[in-house]
């Protein structure tokens, strides 16, 4: 039962990584790459076929921050220039 739960929260953590990676208009793809994690093992995890380790999540979130942040700083830069 507590590794069923386990799974369920890793799982939700991923899905949640996912559309904040999706939202700033990346692919998983992209979040593999960034993270240094193969994308068939975030698809197993996605799955709930295997479990990820705590601080493995933490690095997919640590990666999809930093795309965000990426993403962010470009529109900034692009806004900027628009006002000029």
């Amino acid at each position: 039962m507590v590794n069923i739960l386990r799974m369920k929260i890793a799982q939700q953590a991923i899905l949640d990584i996912k559309h904040k990676v999706e939202a700033a208009g990346f692919k998983m793809s992209d979040l593999s790459r960034v993270a240094e994690i193969n994308q068939a093992q975030i698809s197993r995890w996605q799955n709930g076929i295997t479990e990820p380790l705590y601080s493995t999540v933490v690095r997919l979130d640590e990666a999809a921050n930093a795309l965000v942040s990426a993403r962010m700083t470009m529109l900034n830069k692009a806004m900027e220039e628009a006002v000029k």
